[in-house]
């Protein structure tokens, strides 16, 4: 991995639910951006866990599914 990031394999998604374009090492694992910066547009279900809304913190900050899998089936 060159500084923590690589490229994003087929199969591999984003926090939205996208196809991830990029992939990053954090200390929470392996973590896919798509690249579009809209959180998923913040609205239906979450794709991970079919939560009627994504996941926001208290502030109202998007936040990741804690069963977001980089892999669905797979890896963290």
């Amino acid at each position: 991995m060159n500084d923590g990031i690589r490229l994003g394999l087929p199969g591999e998604l984003c926090t939205c639910g996208r196809q991830a374009v990029e992939v990053f090492e954090t200390e929470f694992g392996l973590l896919g951006y798509c690249g579009v910066a809209d959180g998923g547009n913040d609205v239906g279900p979450c794709p991970f866990c079919s939560s009627p809304r994504k996941h926001f913190d208290a502030a109202g900050i998007p936040v990741r599914c804690p069963q977001y899998r980089l892999r669905p089936g797979g890896e963290l």
